[in-house]
């Protein structure tokens, strides 16, 4: 049986994910709910429910909601992301030890219309830029998500304006400082430490032999 907690994100292999008597568990949660994010819209909602687990099922990523039925996954390290299952499989609370489904009726939201952002009732309305950019994380891919992280570290100016770039394709709209001062906050407090950066990006950073030595020491620890 895996344990999950927000100390560390487990990767979670295809093999072990399909076992039919795979058992999984997150920390701290001996009884609570488990519930399925489809789209975005729903893991938004999700975010400032009162569900214990979320699962993106987009992305099989697992998330443990800290926060309750506030806005935000909690503290980094109490709440967040906790597991990648690689292959997206389909999990229900049947996977996990002591949660039950959560009912999708206890999700109240007002329908998104004309790009206005929809409220789930209980939430203050209004959302801060970081909850914003995490929200514009999950539309990207782990390659895409270490491109930029690179591209901001190797030339800043340029990586603000790409990351704006790719944050408006999810419908985020930042302002250029304030996205600046929010990065790195969230980089302050360990927000991007699950990015692993590309090959391109570390030679950019260190040089090709920095990143080769790099590389092969993670060679050797796998």
């Amino acid at each position: 049986m895996a344990d999950f907690n927000a100390q560390k994100v487990t990767k979670v292999s295809k093999s072990a994910a399909a076992d039919p008597d795979a058992s999984f568990s997150v920390e701290g949660i001996d009884d609570g709910t488990f519930a399925i994010a489809s789209s975005k819209k729903e893991l938004k909602q999700l975010m400032k429910s009162d569900a214990d687990v979320v699962y993106d099922e987009r992305k099989g990523k697992l998330y443990f909601n800290d926060n309750g039925a506030k806005k935000g996954w909690g503290e980094k390290k109490d709440g967040g992301l906790v597991a990648k299952f690689k292959g997206k499989p389909e999990l229900s609370a049947d996977y996990f030890d002591g949660l039950s489904a959560y009912q999708a009726d206890e999700i109240i939201c007002v329908d998104i219309t004309d790009g206005f952002a929809s409220f789930c009732e209980g939430s203050s309305g209004g959302e801060d830029i970081k909850d914003q950019i995490a929200l514009a994380r999950e539309g990207l891919s782990d390659a895409e998500e270490s491109e930029l992280y690179g591209e901001i570290l190797i030339n800043p100016k340029k990586g603000l304006k790409s990351i704006k770039k790719a944050a408006k394709k999810e419908g985020y709209l930042f302002d250029k400082d304030e996205l600046a001062d929010a990065l790195n906050e969230m980089d302050q407090a360990g927000a991007f430490t699950d990015v692993e950066l590309d090959d391109a990006s570390l030679e950019a950073l260190l040089g090709t032999g920095a990143a080769d030595a790099i590389g092969q020491s993670h060679k050797g620890h796998c």
